[in-house]
């Protein structure tokens, strides 16, 4: 598995970066990204921590700016680094982090218990971690069959990889689910289950 990762890894890195400032018209309409962050290292490069895709055709783009948008129920990848800031600290806010407003029944049930101002401020300081920390590459896979059985081959690949620990500093570590904290991804879908 240690060689897939490391051919994986030597793709990507090899491929243009982007940041929160990129122009969608710089990459394709369909295919799949992977993320990294500064100071996680693998295979003797920056190490993969995030591997996505979309399900709606000509989405990539979009779906890349979910990940920069204040919106953490727009995208589980915000969720997370939010539930891992908030937990690090030991922060109650993470019960009322966790309520998916996305939900209209949900949102009737629990607006009312909302500090709205404080979601506000958790969602701005989500988004200068991802700003300050993290640069993604994509590739084009137009086939969505082919694009979603990929990216899940990716993500299983890089989660069983004896080399792509996470450092001790990474902050997924502070995440509640093992998949995250043992694969060093900030995924959860498509990590194997004895993770």
């Amino acid at each position: 598995m240690s060689r897939e990762c490391e051919k994986l890894h030597d793709k990507f890195s090899g491929l243009d970066r982007f940041c929160d400032d990129y122009q969608e018209k710089q990459m394709p309409d369909n295919g799949i990204y992977v993320v990294f962050e500064s100071g996680e290292v693998a295979h003797n490069t920056d190490r993969i921590v995030r591997i996505g895709s979309h399900k709606s055709q000509g989405r990539l783009p979009g779906r890349i700016r979910d990940h920069f948008s204040p919106d953490k129920d727009g995208s589980i990848f915000r969720k997370h680094i939010g539930r891992c800031l908030l937990r690090a600290r030991n922060d109650p806010f993470l019960k009322q982090w966790n309520i998916d407003l996305s939900d209209s029944s949900n949102y009737g049930r629990h607006a009312g218990k909302i500090d709205f101002e404080r979601l506000e401020r958790v969602e701005q300081e989500v988004s200068a971690y991802i700003t300050a920390n993290m640069s993604f590459a994509v590739i084009e896979l137009e086939s969505k069959p082919e694009r979603l059985a990929t990216e899940l081959e990716m993500i299983a690949t890089v989660a069983r990889c004896a080399d792509c620990a996470p450092s001790k500093n990474w902050l997924g570590l502070h995440h509640y689910d093992d998949k995250i904290r043992n694969s060093g991804l900030w995924n959860i879908k498509g990590v194997p289950d004895y993770l």
